[in-house]
């Protein structure tokens, strides 16, 4: 049993990836895994946050009910965010160097990412009007109303912001000669999957030194935490493993991920990180 002492010898923090390891299909944490999760955090003082590749906005609604008392991983681990004052306490953006390539690559392959941005610490996700592949245009479709969205007419429109991360979504076909460029890059990289959700493929870029490991080290000494134990399922938490003092794979994870981790726990659809977090701390 784990006994989180927060002016004591022992503070573990616990990072769960949240799409097919924390949610269910339907992209929400079941009733279950809330109630439960949310009185270790009151009950036993759990320190339990997540890491995702999603936005805040995007995260804080497929967790919604969820106690979100610690900073969360974004984006793959390009930012770490205070869900409720919105305070960026980690930045991993590109340089211009970096830009300046991609944007060649872009124009090069005719694709046209969602960009993800900050300008005065303002959030902003751009894309240009009239370029949006069917994959851009569900991501969209899906966030109406979002006060982040930032529609432009040209790429040279995000001139002076901080870019932190691109997202194209399409067809398979239509993305691997772009993957195939970026992963020749020393200082660039890809995670490029199909959706969970959806057929649509994803091709993320952020700078080789963002990653859900880097951020969760971050967030470890931000919380002053003596060990970490983390949750995933996919290729994109191998770097979060790599760090943690013990690591957890859902039974559906990829078998890459279930050869380094720790153990095996059950399926995202069954709760598995509440009922292992519950058996652990004795509840």
């Amino acid at each position: 049993m784990i006994n989180n002492r927060k002016d004591g010898n022992l503070k573990t923090l616990f990072i769960s990836d949240l799409d097919g390891t924390l949610l269910t299909a339907k992209e929400t944490i079941s009733k279950y895994s809330i109630e439960n999760l949310n009185k270790l955090i009151d009950e036993r003082a759990l320190m339990f946050t997540y890491a995702t590749a999603r936005s805040l906005n995007s995260a804080a609604k497929a967790c919604w009910g969820l106690r979100q008392n610690l900073p969360v991983i974004l984006y793959n681990g390009a930012l770490i965010m205070e869900p409720a004052t919105r305070k960026v306490l980690y930045n991993n953006h590109f340089n211009s160097g970096q830009l300046q390539y991609l944007k060649e690559l872009f124009f090069f392959y005719d694709v046209w990412p969602l960009a993800y941005s900050f300008n005065d610490y303002v959030e902003k996700v751009s894309w240009v009007v009239g370029k949006e592949s069917e994959g851009v245009k569900r991501y969209l479709d899906r966030r109406r109303g979002d006060a982040r969205l930032h529609p432009i007419t040209t790429r040279e429109a995000l001139a002076g912001d901080d870019i932190f991360y691109f997202t194209c979504i399409g067809a398979k076909k239509d993305l691997d000669g772009l993957y195939a460029s970026v992963s020749k890059s020393l200082d660039i990289k890809c995670i490029y999957e199909q959706e969970t959700y959806q057929t649509d493929y994803w091709c993320e870029i952020m700078p080789v030194s963002t990653s859900k490991g880097a951020a969760a080290i971050e967030l470890k000494t931000i919380l002053d935490a003596n060990t970490m134990v983390c949750f995933g399922d996919s290729w994109n938490d191998l770097p979060m493993f790599s760090v943690a003092d013990e690591s957890y794979a859902v039974k559906n994870a990829v078998e890459e991920l279930k050869k380094v981790a720790t153990g095996i726990i059950g399926y995202s659809e069954e709760d598995a990180v509440c009922k292992f977090l519950m058996q652990r701390m004795g509840m």
